[in-house]
């Protein structure tokens, strides 16, 4: 048996091995310290108010409907709220207290009248009208979202107009045409 001792460039390469596989490991196991840090951090902070969506509750209706809308009669109405979102996209959770939000519509009682204090959407003639909320968070962002109202009545054309009478009327020179012409029968 031959027992040479190992040739340096052998010790190297197998040295270079032992220096890349330890730091095969070691990057495996700052992947998982990163994930960790990251599942910690989600879970650390707190929500916070990011965002704001009117969302409004027909008339009749129980059921919240994300902007914006189509309202279809005279008079229809819609009652505007605002929905709080969190930094990840989230709705805000039960027991947050929505700051107060200021609601405006762009037309001025054309297309629909608006109360900016309850929220109340009515329409009145066909057109758009853009509602505005705007807000400030407990942290001190200003937030505003606008979503417009559509209101698309139907219009009925008028029936068509029917035939109820008739007049005839003769001058003297078809009259007496009409009386030698039934002379002659």
């Amino acid at each position: 048996m031959d027992r040479r001792p190992p040739s340096p460039e052998q010790i190297e390469n197998r040295q270079l091995a032992r220096l890349i596989e330890q730091n095969d490991i070691q990057i495996a196991q700052n992947i998982q310290i990163m994930k960790l840090l990251q599942v910690l951090a989600k879970e650390e902070a707190p929500p916070a108010l990011t965002k704001i969506q009117i969302q409004f509750v027909l008339e009749g209706d129980s059921m919240l409907v994300a902007g914006p809308i189509t309202l279809t009669s005279v008079g229809q109405k819609a009652t505007a709220g605002v929905l709080g979102f969190d930094q990840n996209g989230n709705p805000m959770p039960a027991g947050f207290t929505m700051p107060t939000a200021t609601f405006s519509a762009d037309d001025a009682g054309v297309v629909v009248s608006f109360d900016p204090v309850t929220g109340i959407t009515s329409a009145v003639a066909n057109g758009v009208s853009n509602i505005t909320a705007k807000l400030t968070s407990a942290e001190g962002l200003n937030l505003s979202d606008t979503e417009s109202v559509t209101v698309a009545i139907p219009v009925t054309p008028p029936p068509p107009p029917v035939l109820t009478t008739i007049k005839v009327g003769f001058d003297s020179g078809t009259a007496s045409t009409l009386a030698a012409a039934f002379k002659k029968n």
